[in-house]
């Protein structure tokens, strides 16, 4: 009887480690993050705060590569290595090493993004900068899309027309529009303050507006300065367009 019992323990053993083995496996993968590969996504970063410094990429953590994002530079689009949050960026001056920006979001696959940094370091409002989504759906033929983001610190709403009719009305600062419909052609975009309809604070001449393609009008700068940090405005194109409605 006693060798049946030492017989049925070791059985038991034999039977009860895979399941121990496995256990602690999944306890100890629980613990560790999943990276999310970065699954054709493209992102650019728009340094527009005057104040922040250059600034490096971060996400989970992992240091993207050895470009600082400069004001009022345009990184232009890049491919992620990896969509796992947080999405950070940090001050490259090793000696004040701050992050002033981070988002928990998950990005899209094949998608693109641009995020705008805005505001000041110096009272928060950085921490208002736009994370956006560029890919659109595709307009009718013989249109295209555009939309308009105010990013200029401190500067009162906005309007935008588009040789002379108007496009975009009201825009207040750190918001951007949704897309609108424009026939293809060359525009004179002139901006005024909401408020001062007939002083135009800055133009973009001679824009090329083409069939099929998504454009972004963004301001940079202070409405009145005429320094290094001066009103103005640049164009963007964000050309990866899909059929299906979002």
């Amino acid at each position: 009887m006693v060798n049946m019992a030492n017989q049925y323990k070791k059985g038991l053993l034999l039977f009860t480690a895979p399941v121990w083995i496995l256990l602690v496996c999944f306890i100890a993968s629980c613990g560790k993050s999943t990276n999310i590969t970065g699954a054709n996504t493209q992102l650019q970063i728009i340094n527009l705060s005057s104040d922040i410094g250059p600034l490096n990429l971060f996400i989970n953590s992992v240091k993207q590569s050895l470009t600082t994002y400069t004001y009022p530079n345009n990184s232009g689009y890049f491919f992620l290595n990896s969509l796992t949050p947080p999405i950070q960026l940090r001050t490259a001056d090793a000696a004040a090493l701050s992050i002033p920006y981070q988002i928990d979001t998950v990005l899209r696959s094949n998608s693109k993004y641009t995020l705008f940094i805005t505001g000041y370091k110096a009272d928060g409002t950085i921490k208002n900068s736009i994370l956006s989504l560029d890919t659109a759906t595709l307009p009718v033929i013989g249109r295209a899309k555009v939309r308009f983001a105010n990013l200029s610190p401190s500067s009162p709403n906005l309007d935008i027309r588009a040789n002379d009719t108007l496009a975009f009305n009201n825009v207040k600062f750190d918001s951007i529009s949704k897309y609108v419909s424009l026939p293809t052609g060359n525009y004179n975009f002139t901006i005024n303050v909401h408020t001062t309809p007939t002083k135009v604070e800055y133009t973009l001449k001679n824009v090329t507006v083409q069939d099929g393609r998504a454009y972004t009008i963004y301001t940079q700068g202070i409405v009145g300065r005429t320094d290094s940090v001066a009103f103005g405005a640049a164009v963007l194109t964000n050309n990866l367009l899909i059929k299906a409605t979002q």
